[in-house]
């Protein structure tokens, strides 16, 4: 194409008429069929109901991966991840592992001084006596929530990595900025953050394939799938997969993931913060977990008119 072509007139208006009708129209469209949608009303009611009965701040993201609807409260409000980070430090010891700059299968030994409380079981080990791969410490990290194991892999992937990765996917406000159980650095400010729409996209690249690469998002997913409790698995049916990680410091709760609903999967991250006790944090996100999966599945195995149908 000739890129001093002058178009003609008509040419130019048309050009002007798609651009407008797409800036303009579209978006009202998918609001107008959105709004027209009485169970999407009722489902919207019923979160907004939760989070605004909760004596405690509440962010909601939600996304459909299939039909890409979304549902958003307190979306770009940034909270406290607590143990929910550990996600991201899983995403750059993959991309690392990608590039060559280290080996999963790699057996490093555990220093005695990185061993910290909190959950886990490796700070109930020996001295010097723990060596195992970095694969494993991922594991332990996600599956037990090892706040040793997942010291170590800060030392090993370096805080500025994880937070580099994040700002190339586009998630600014979601920030790895201290290791566990490092209370003194809480205190002055230096938490580990995130906003319920970032945590959401990056959970989206990550069951697209995007993160890294496809191979190592099926692994970190096959991880993050591996069994544990939670309050994102309180609210949905024990036969259905889901990938996610929980995290709880005081006052605060998270719990962010993939729900492999079938003809449906969604990704859900709820955060809570300034919570009045410790237990109303996991009623709130198993409340907002239930609601949203009878959403979608109703969604799912249902026709037009309402009636299910049901493989």
């Amino acid at each position: 194409m000739n890129p001093n072509r002058v178009l003609p007139f008509g040419a130019i208006q048309k050009n002007i008429f798609r651009s407008f009708f797409a800036l303009f129209f579209i978006p009202s469209l998918v609001a107008l069929a959105q709004q027209s949608d009485p169970l999407r009303t009722k489902y919207e009611e019923k979160i907004k109901s939760i989070v605004n009965s909760a004596d405690a701040i509440i962010g909601v993201a939600v996304k459909n991966l299939s039909t890409g609807e979304e549902f958003l409260i307190n979306g770009d409000e940034v909270f406290p991840q607590a143990s929910s980070i550990k996600i991201h430090i899983l995403a750059e010891l993959y991309r690392q592992a990608a590039s060559g700059d280290l080996k999963l299968d790699e057996p490093v030994q555990l220093p005695a001084r990185l061993k910290v409380g909190g959950s886990g079981v490796l700070s109930e080990l020996g001295d010097g006596t723990v060596s195992m791969s970095l694969r494993d410490y991922a594991i332990l990290m996600i599956v037990l929530s090892d706040n040793t194991a997942t010291n170590l892999l800060i030392e090993k992937v370096g805080m500025e990595n994880v937070n580099r990765f994040l700002r190339s996917h586009g998630a600014t406000q979601t920030k790895l900025q201290r290791v566990m159980m490092d209370t003194e650095a809480a205190r002055v400010g230096r938490e580990n953050i995130g906003t319920p729409r970032e945590v959401m996209m990056i959970l989206e690249k990550l069951y697209r394939g995007e993160l890294v690469s496809t191979a190592s998002s099926q692994e970190m997913i096959s991880i993050l799938k591996k069994p544990k409790g939670g309050s994102l698995r309180s609210g949905v049916p024990p036969s259905v997969e889901l990938a996610n990680k929980e995290g709880e410091i005081d006052g605060v709760r998270c719990d962010v993931g993939i729900v492999y609903l079938p003809k449906s999967p969604y990704v859900i991250c709820v955060m809570t913060k300034m919570l009045a006790t410790p237990r109303d944090g996991p009623l709130i996100i198993t409340e907002i977990s239930q609601a949203t999966y009878r959403y979608f599945e109703r969604k799912a195995n249902s026709n037009r008119y309402g009636r299910r149908i049901i493989d």
